[in-house]
């Protein structure tokens, strides 16, 4: 996937550097020039964004404007910096395998996602700032009612997500999805029995679509962390600066209780997600 949580994570706090941010004009290559310990932003004044969009309760549309926990997130690390932020829908392989950062289409990827070990070998990420477990999600006549049932069974799972794979490490008739949405919606109109996805999404589900059933939920450990390209240590220590700021002044706790029903990300009172739109 992307990822799931099932109580705060714990993000280490960073000694403050003394950082400026470079205002220099563009090489023509997409990034600028930038000194030593200054962070250069592909586009002077702005913190340019990655997300997968609708990845509901993380980033989505509502009434024409992105909104969601991520969104949050980076616009309070832009405030930090001092600059504004432009959040552009990007598809989750571009922005998993690195592809999205390497090529730079933008600073920093928020969408969601969970730090893995492949990941991490194409791209730097941040402290983590939630911890996810995947869980099952089932029709109410699907007959599943465990992950052990689900061999042979068409699961539905966002395309390049742990979620996936996951789902195929047990034998499920795999089915991808562009979106979140779109995964829901196909479990909706029957086209697959169970979806496998991060609880952090699929608890929410449950409050628009009642008759779903969340029969199983995963102890993946999983963690999701913000990122950047390889090499952006400038970057990157801003980040945690301001992640690890969030964790102390509350607003972590204030984004979770917001977004995902509870500090605890405990998901079983989240509240509920927007309607299911394709992207």
């Amino acid at each position: 996937m992307k990822s799931r949580f099932h109580g705060a994570a714990t993000l280490s706090v960073l000694a403050v550097s003394a950082l400026a941010l470079s205002a220099c004009t563009s090489d023509g290559g997409g990034e600028e020039a930038a000194g030593e310990g200054e962070i250069s932003l592909i586009s002077p004044g702005t913190l340019t964004v990655c997300s997968d969009i609708p990845y509901a309760p993380f980033e989505y549309v509502e009434d024409g404007e992105t909104v969601g926990f991520d969104i949050d997130l980076v616009n309070r690390i832009a405030e930090d910096l001092g600059v504004e932020t432009n959040v552009i829908t990007t598809p989750f392989e571009a922005i998993e395998t690195g592809s999205a950062l390497d090529t730079d289409q933008c600073d920093l990827a928020a969408s969601g996602m969970t730090i893995t070990e492949e990941r991490e070998s194409v791209m730097d990420f941040s402290e983590p700032y939630l911890e996810d477990n995947l869980a099952l999600l089932v029709a109410p006549d699907s007959g599943i009612e465990s992950v052990a049932d689900i061999e042979g069974q068409r699961v539905g799972a966002q395309q390049a997500t742990t979620g996936e794979d996951y789902a195929r490490e047990n034998g499920a008739d795999v089915v991808q999805y562009e979106t979140s949405s779109l995964m829901i919606q196909g479990l909706n109109t029957d086209d697959v029995k169970a979806v496998l996805g991060n609880i952090s999404v699929t608890g929410p589900a449950i409050s628009d679509n009642p008759e779903l059933r969340l029969v199983e939920e995963i102890e993946t450990g999983e963690q999701l962390g913000l990122a950047v390209k390889t090499g952006n240590t400038a970057l990157l220590e801003r980040v945690n600066e301001s992640l690890a700021t969030m964790e102390e002044d509350g607003t972590l706790d204030q984004l979770k209780a917001e977004w995902l029903g509870t500090a605890d990300s405990e998901g079983a009172d989240a509240p509920a997600s927007p309607e299911p739109t394709a992207s």
